[in-house]
């Protein structure tokens, strides 16, 4: 990656990834490997390098992209056995960054199945904390700016107003816990990186939860959704407009990027379903304890964004507005 403007982007096959991919208009990289490229549980092997192939690097196809990553990590294995002893995906994609040099790094991987963290926490945070630190450690040698990507869920939503960037975070669950040790790691690593807060993402490319309320009332069936639960609700290709805006900007520091505005759960399903043209009564109102998730959601994790407003010199679109233009989406697609 020699251009000024490279951008490798990890975590491609995600819902924000796929709208990071799209946003950089060809300019990126994207690695091949899912959750199974951060799982630092399995050992590594030439079948799991296979997993790393590049696409999208013009006059390169994928093939030869995955042969040329494999060649690197023989450079320092003399034979298959020492393959073997790489230090699996994470040690693989660090070589990488270090040889390839990309001018951007944007990490949109991460684990987080937020109730599934409960039962795997040691999961949760090899991903969420390990990987981003070896990866803050890749890029600080590599000389690449690194976007990374964190959440609302580090907060306890106790507070009454928005989040800023400098409020005490309080994780509740072992997702958020992961994620805010994350940042920790990476400010620590490589304090020139930026790191952005976002939360409540829906958009195309994955189920996600405005697209299972939607799934449940086209079937004519009623939704419990939980009303003591408000958040910052974004559209995933908003977020991704602005984190390609703000890599090329190389801004630094610790950032809340969300759309304008803030929604209860109900109020956010009751929108979507309105907004398709389907009864928003089909939505039936829950409180958290109602459905007794594994995992503890904060209350209140709205963010605030006057810092994203000053260093942008724009408001990001209401919440409202961005389901509006995703739900034209899904029913341009199911025409």
């Amino acid at each position: 990656m020699t251009d000024a403007d490279s951008i490798l982007v990890l975590g491609h096959g995600g819902l924000l990834g796929r709208a990071v991919v799209q946003a950089c208009q060809g300019r990126c990289w994207v690695v091949e490997g899912g959750r199974k490229a951060y799982d630092l549980s399995q050992p590594a092997s030439k079948g799991f390098c296979h997993r790393f192939a590049l696409s999208g690097r013009p006059l390169e196809n994928t093939e030869s992209a995955d042969k040329r990553l494999l060649s690197l990590t023989r450079e320092i294995a003399e034979d298959e056995k020492a393959l073997e002893t790489v230090h699996q995906g994470l040690d693989l994609l660090r070589l990488f960054i270090c040889r390839e040099k990309p001018a951007v790094v944007i990490n949109c991987a991460g684990y987080t199945d937020v109730d599934k963290a409960e039962t795997e926490p040691e999961l949760a945070m090899a991903v969420n904390a390990r990987g981003a630190a070896t990866l803050a450690e890749a890029c600080r040698e590599a000389g690449s700016h690194l976007v990374h990507i964190s959440t609302d869920y580090v907060f306890d939503g106790k507070n009454k107003n928005p989040y800023r960037e400098g409020d005490e975070t309080f994780p509740k669950g072992a997702y958020g816990k992961s994620k805010l040790k994350g940042e920790k790691l990476v400010a620590k690593i490589m304090p020139a990186a930026l790191i952005v807060r976002s939360a409540w993402i829906f958009g195309p490319g994955r189920p996600g939860f405005v697209d299972n309320v939607l799934t449940r009332a086209l079937k004519g069936e009623p939704v419990r959704v939980v009303t003591d639960e408000v958040g910052s609700p974004t559209f995933s290709r908003d977020l991704a407009e602005t984190l390609v805006w703000l890599a090329m900007k190389r801004v630094q520091g610790l950032l809340h990027v969300v759309n304008q505005g803030q929604a209860s759960r109900y109020e956010l399903a009751r929108q979507a379903l309105r907004l398709y043209g389907l009864d928003p009564d089909l939505v039936r109102r829950a409180q958290k304890k109602d459905l007794n998730t594994p995992a503890e959601r904060p209350g209140y994790s709205v963010l605030d964004t006057r810092r994203l407003q000053r260093i942008t010199g724009r408001t990001m679109p209401s919440w409202l507005d961005a389901l509006g233009r995703y739900i034209a989406l899904l029913k341009e697609d199911a025409a």
